[in-house]
Formats: C-alpha cells, sequence, structure tokens
C-alpha cells in the first residue's frame, strides 16, 4: 500500500533536520571536517532513493532521476580523486582527523538541494491532493537545470578547501607534513622574525 503521507512527513522533517544542522555549525562552532563530508552524503542518499522510489511509481521522469544521481556519483568520485592527490601515500585518503581538504558547498549546489526537496515534496503530494502534473513537471525542468550548473561549478575543485589539518607540502609525492600558515604558534613566528642568533 502507497503511503505518500508518511513519505512526504518524512521529507519535511528531513529538510528541516538538515538546515537545523547546519544553521547550529555555522552559529555555535560545531562545524567538523567529517560534518563536510557526512551532511552531504547524507543529502545525497535520502534523494537519490526518494527519486528512484518516486521514478518507479511513475511519479518523477527517469531522465531527471539518472541525471540527478549521476552528477552525484561523479562527485563523490572527484572528492576522493582530489583528496588522493592530496594524501601521502599508504594513508587513509577519507580520515577526519588527516585529510587535508574539507567540502565547501556552492550556492549553486545548496539552491539545488533546497529544489530537489521540493520537487519531492511536490511529486509525492501530486496523489494525495491532485497537484497538477504539469506544476512537477515544471519543477523537474528547473532541478535538471540546477543540477547541471552545480555539477559543473565543482569541477575545477574549487569546494574543496583546505582542512585546518595537516597536510602534505608539495602535495602528492611526499615531503614533510606542515600546518597551514594560520595554525603556526606565535613563537613560530617570533623566532622567524628573530632569525638566528
Amino acid at each position: 500500500m502507497d503511503q505518500y503521507e508518511w513519505a512526504l512527513g518524512g521529507v519535511v522533517i528531513f529538510g528541516f533536520t538538515d538546515w537545523l544542522d547546519g544553521y547550529l555549525a555555522r552559529n555555535y562552532n560545531m562545524k567538523t571536517v567529517l560534518g563536510t563530508y557526512l551532511d552531504p552524503l547524507a543529502d545525497k542518499i535520502m534523494v537519490n532513493t526518494l527519486a528512484l522510489s518516486l521514478c518507479y511509481q511513475d511519479l518523477l521522469p527517469m531522465p531527471l532521476v539518472g541525471l540527478w544521481l549521476g552528477r552525484d556519483v561523479a562527485l563523490c568520485i572527484g572528492t576522493y580523486y582530489f583528496n588522493s592527490k592530496m594524501t601521502k601515500s599508504g594513508e587513509s585518503v577519507i580520515d577526519p582527523g588527516r585529510t587535508p581538504l574539507e567540502i565547501e558547498p556552492s550556492f549553486t549546489s545548496k539552491v539545488n538541494t533546497v529544489l530537489q526537496f521540493v520537487t519531492l515534496a511536490a511529486a509525492m503530494t501530486e496523489p494525495l491532493s491532485g497537484l497538477s502534473h504539469d506544476i512537477v513537471l515544471k519543477l523537474c525542468w528547473l532541478t535538471a537545470g540546477t543540477t547541471a550548473a552545480s555539477g559543473l561549478s565543482y569541477i575545477d575543485g574549487k569546494s574543496m578547501i583546505t582542512s585546518g589539518n595537516f597536510r602534505l607540502k608539495g602535495g602528492l609525492g611526499g615531503g614533510a607534513a606542515t600546518k597551514p600558515d594560520h595554525q603556526k604558534t606565535p613563537q613560530n613566528s617570533i623566532e622567524k622574525k628573530q632569525g638566528p642568533q
């Protein structure tokens, strides 16, 4: 039996808790390197699981769902690639205590995530309230555009920013691990100014 009411309620709760999590992290200094990976990963799992289910019920078009899924798979592969380039051989690529990079979502990606949730909610509302299918289709076209745009915005890797963890000098290929400049101790700065005695 289809239970669109429960599914729709779950989407609303998930969207709210996703916003709340980000709000708390930004405003109460609770942001972590691990969180920058887990938060978007949770969004991707939730969105694509629901999208595939709704596609099976003929409530979302297959090309749109394929675009969403393909974009997210490509982003996961790209994230691993950029991290692997900055990780010392033999160490874990995704290690929240060591990985030198964290994810900074682009504005386009944030807008796309919101539109994805709106599209999912609209698709589930259609069989409940008789929402016009034309509205759902328009949302699908709009979200397809933002999905493509957000995917392109990540190609250059600029969303992967320095995490504050120890990073390898010279990137892939070795060298001693160093701290970012903003994490160097005052004593190091004093010794550098004084120079050799």
